[in-house]
């Protein structure tokens, strides 16, 4: 005769929260990878780009600017999603979150959700657009992580153009990017 077993939510049986959403991602061959990235991030693209022409024929009114900005933050969120298929999304969440690039992954992702937030709630079109830039910016500092030594070449790039009268300006992102 055996005693009744107890489930506690301490128990080794019970699956985690990583291992559920392991479980919600299958097992994917190396090919099925390659057309959900390029369907996805082709997608996301896509959106982008038609937010681009669709502010491009309607011209900078307050309604088209804010249907651009929401268009095209949900399509770079679909793109960043897109991602996941190939890496996964375990791996994908640590990337991001490495020491070298946890703060720009964070300010990236912030001005993205704040950028739609405010394009959706109707604040001044300025704001919107600001914001916009501010979110361009802050995912190409995020993308440069990626490339070996891509955020030195964005700052010597910067000193040779922009900074040049004041190449001391930059040493303090040269030394926070190292």
């Amino acid at each position: 005769m055996s005693l009744p077993s107890f489930s506690t939510p301490f128990s080794q049986g019970e699956p985690s929260f990583e291992d559920e959403m392991c479980e919600m991602c299958p097992k994917l061959t190396y090919q099925q990878r390659l057309v959900g990235f390029c369907s996805m991030c082709g997608f996301g693209y896509m959106l982008s780009f038609v937010a681009s022409m669709m502010l491009a024929a309607e011209g900078p009114t307050k309604d088209a600017i804010r249907n651009f900005a929401a268009l095209y933050i949900v399509g770079n969120f679909i793109a960043i999603g897109a991602t996941g298929f190939l890496i996964g999304p375990r791996r994908q969440c640590k990337k991001m979150c490495d020491k070298s690039r946890r703060f720009s992954c964070m300010f990236w992702i912030t001005t993205l959700i704040v950028t739609f937030a405010i394009a959706v709630a109707g604040v001044d079109v300025g704001y919107v657009i600001m914001m916009v830039f501010i979110q361009i910016a802050a995912g190409i500092w995020y993308s440069a992580s990626y490339i070996p030594y891509g955020r030195r070449m964005i700052i010597k790039i910067f000193q040779s153009t922009c900074c040049a009268p004041c190449p001391k300006v930059c040493e303090p992102v040269i030394k926070i990017a190292t």
